[in-house]
């Protein structure tokens, strides 16, 4: 099923002082925890705000519920571990048909004028240079839900985009449960020893590149994030002289998708 236009997942959001008061506390947790014989498990922090968010790892990364294509209720939590890298989707009560309800992810790098800590995007594509990514998830508890998993990167000229980005959007689907990307699907091209399906569209505008594996996996290690930024710059979607100012990981519930978890994730720029 196409999406068409529908889709808006530069919608994602992140509320810096929302952000930074989750910070301050955890911080304040950890000082007091210190100082005691045994530290007691921090909190899990959750969301239900449609584009409520959460930082992740000490705020190298942030959680994003990013509810854009409905109404309907979908609540994004931590696992309480600190440190911790993963979230879980729980409830996802989603009965969207024509396109996804949202895009609950987990990003480092710089959305709408925010920047996760010690991030090392925005990077020049033409000065990118190695960005790899290890991400292992889990399907949703309801076996009837429609989703998909896919990286989301996103590229801008500007290098401090204080908006929706201008440049392009590039989408790595590890799997689908049947829907499909933006656009037509064209070649097929073998990319860190997989084969992916090239889909290329548009959304408002801005020009779409999704790579499609087909076989399906709900895990990667190592993944070479810059190879498929190579290839879309070959195909000219993306320009050398743009900026890859954020990776994101995460779903695209269409219907369900409660039980969807990231269970840990990384991505490191010259394994940093």
């Amino acid at each position: 099923m196409d999406r068409g236009t529908t889709t808006g997942r530069g919608r994602v959001v992140a509320v810096a002082a929302t952000i930074g008061a989750v910070l301050v506390l955890l911080a304040s947790t950890l000082l007091v925890a210190g100082s005691a014989a045994a530290a007691p498990a921090p909190t899990p922090v959750r969301t239900c705000e449609k584009f409520g968010s959460f930082p992740l790892g000490g705020g190298v990364y942030v959680a994003a519920n990013n509810v854009w294509g409905a109404d309907t209720l979908q609540c994004i939590s931590n696992s309480g571990a600190r440190g911790d890298s993963g979230f879980v989707v729980d409830p996802a009560e989603h009965v969207n048909t024509t396109g996804p309800a949202g895009y609950p992810s987990i990003y480092r790098g710089c959305v709408y004028g925010y920047c996760t800590g010690g991030s090392p995007f925005p990077r020049r594509v033409d000065q990118l240079g190695t960005v790899t990514s290890s991400w292992s998830t889990s399907g949703p508890t309801d076996p009837a839900s429609t989703y998909n998993t896919a990286y989301d990167l996103w590229f801008d000229p500007n290098a401090n985009q204080p908006g929706r980005n201008t440049g392009a959007e590039l989408m790595v689907w590890l799997n689908t449960t049947g829907v499909q990307p933006i656009g037509t699907k064209g070649p097929t091209v073998t990319i860190a020893g997989a084969s992916w399906d090239v889909w290329q569209g548009t959304l408002d505008g801005l020009p779409v590149i999704s790579y499609v594996r087909t076989v399906g996996t709900t895990s990667v290690s190592n993944l070479p994030l810059h190879s498929f930024v190579a290839d879309a710059t070959a195909r000219g979607v993306v320009q050398p002289a743009w900026y890859l100012t954020s990776v994101q990981a995460g779903f695209e519930p269409w219907t369900g998708g409660a039980g969807l978890r990231t269970i840990s994730y990384s991505v490191t720029h010259k394994g940093r």
